[in-house]
């Protein structure tokens, strides 16, 4: 769904990615080396031999996957996915290791534009439902699905030739990816009992990370900070910056961070954010360790907190979670839990991705293999379950997610009174990555999950 981006963004900061990532190649996605000329250099082998000194030299599982011969005539897919990690007890088999074109990678990247419709709808929620209704759960703003009116809430019954029952029993919302701009797709959808039509044309626009940020007053006078942004990339810094001033001048106490939709992005940014939270008492401490593989241990890395925001910070942040809170988002929970910091998880269990990416570029494609993992400060990692909610709450797509009885930000409000987890409610849904034959290519917006780069 989304036309993934460039180094420049992320990469000036040691970092990568927003709410997209580079999900493993499956027969049904579109090859991303369909139309790539072959020439000098860049020819299928030359690609597959490329590959094969990666998977043998910067594969983060590399004593655990069997070398693939390259020389054979095979298609670079079939050759990817046959190099990949294929699981064993401990460690689920690889889901997140994927490739797409350079010039896709450096738009969202370099310039922070993405080619999409801009609409995210509530599939994974229903899946194996085809009798629940499929909500619109976000919007872009400026994207063609805000200019057209659409909203978080209008329900769906129709995406071009598909009925929705039919989509969630196939659990496939291709329709959804655009493959270039000016692609058409017609929307049948329902608000407030009336049905209409809207015809969206996909385009390049810009990417939003930061949807809110503002303050809440808690029953008993204190303030509550609360920020939702969808991707952990260098553009979402300012404004967030300048709303963890404004907690500061206006004296909160509780930092709710709305991660929800929020795949991943860059580790470099996600530590400069969870330092706005934690304030000066956790600088110059242990944020995160990028552990590589056993042959590159001497290139290992480690990010520290820091003060982006002069304050004393909070000692308590809620998180408001679900499947879609991934990689860089997990890191960030984990991070904050390793300095002493309580997280409270609103909402469900995160993706399970404590891995990451060094993306290398050869002959105009970008490769995302799993290079390092994660740990924090107590050297706590391997969260391949993902984290599971402290408050098990399900969200209500009708409401909007500015309202404060919205239920994932009402429950932190409730905790953060004294009065606990509400009633749990709704499933507990399994992370991506213990999915059996679900790839993170079948999504339902224009997240791509699992993006972590240093």
């Amino acid at each position: 769904m989304l036309s993934l981006a460039a180094l420049g963004l992320l990469l000036s900061a040691c970092g990568g990615g927003s709410g997209t990532a580079p999900a493993s190649q499956s027969e049904a996605a579109p090859d991303p080396l369909s139309g790539l000329p072959e020439t000098p250099g860049c020819t299928l082998l030359d690609r597959r031999s490329f590959l094969a000194d990666q998977f043998k030299t910067q594969y983060f599982y590399n004593d655990l996957t069997a070398p693939v011969d390259p020389a054979p005539e095979q298609g670079l897919r079939a050759y990817f996915s046959a190099s990949l990690f294929k699981g064993n007890e401990r460690i689920p088999a690889d889901r997140f290791s994927g490739y797409q074109t350079t010039e896709a990678y450096s738009q969202f990247y370099g310039e922070g534009k993405t080619l999409a419709y801009g609409l995210a709808v509530a599939g994974q929620e229903v899946q194996g439902r085809p009798d629940l209704p499929l909500y619109i759960r976000d919007v872009t703003p400026g994207s063609p699905a805000g200019t057209a009116g659409l909203r978080r809430g209008d329900r769906v019954h129709r995406l071009n030739d598909t009925t929705v029952e039919d989509a969630i029993a196939r659990f496939d919302f291709s329709m959804l990816t655009p493959q270039q701009a000016g692609q058409e797709l017609v929307l049948e959808v329902e608000r407030d009992g009336l049905r209409r039509t809207v015809r969206l044309s996909a385009s390049v626009h810009d990417v939003v990370p930061v949807r809110l940020g503002r303050v809440i007053s808690l029953p008993d006078g204190r303030r509550m900070g609360l920020v939702r942004f969808n991707s952990m990339i260098t553009l979402a810094e300012p404004d967030l910056q300048a709303h963890f001033q404004q907690f500061r001048e206006q004296g909160v106490t509780e930092v709710v961070f709305d991660l929800r939709y929020n795949g991943g992005g860059s580790v470099a940014v996600g530590g400069r954010i969870a330092s706005m939270a934690a304030g000066t008492k956790a600088d110059g401490q242990v944020y995160a360790v990028l552990r590589n593989n056993a042959q590159l241990q001497a290139s290992n890395s480690t990010f520290r907190f820091g003060t982006p925001v002069s304050w004393p910070g909070v000692k308590r942040v809620y998180v408001l979670s679900g499947l879609r809170t991934c990689s860089a988002s997990e890191q960030l929970i984990a991070g904050l839990r390793g300095v002493g910091i309580e997280v409270v998880q609103i909402g469900s269990t995160t993706c399970g991705k404590p891995v990451g990416f060094r993306p290398r570029e050869h002959c105009g494609l970008t490769y995302s293999l799993v290079n390092f993992d994660s740990v924090n400060a107590k050297g706590e990692g391997g969260y391949y379950s993902g984290f599971a909610a402290t408050c098990r709450v399900a969200e209500d797509f009708t409401k909007t997610m500015e309202d404060t009885t919205e239920p994932l930000t009402a429950a932190a409000i409730r905790h953060a009174s004294g009065q606990g987890c509400p009633a749990a409610s709704g499933p507990d849904q399994q992370p991506l990555s213990g999915r059996t034959g679900r790839s993170l290519l079948l999504r339902d917006g224009p997240e791509w999950t699992g993006l972590m780069v240093p």
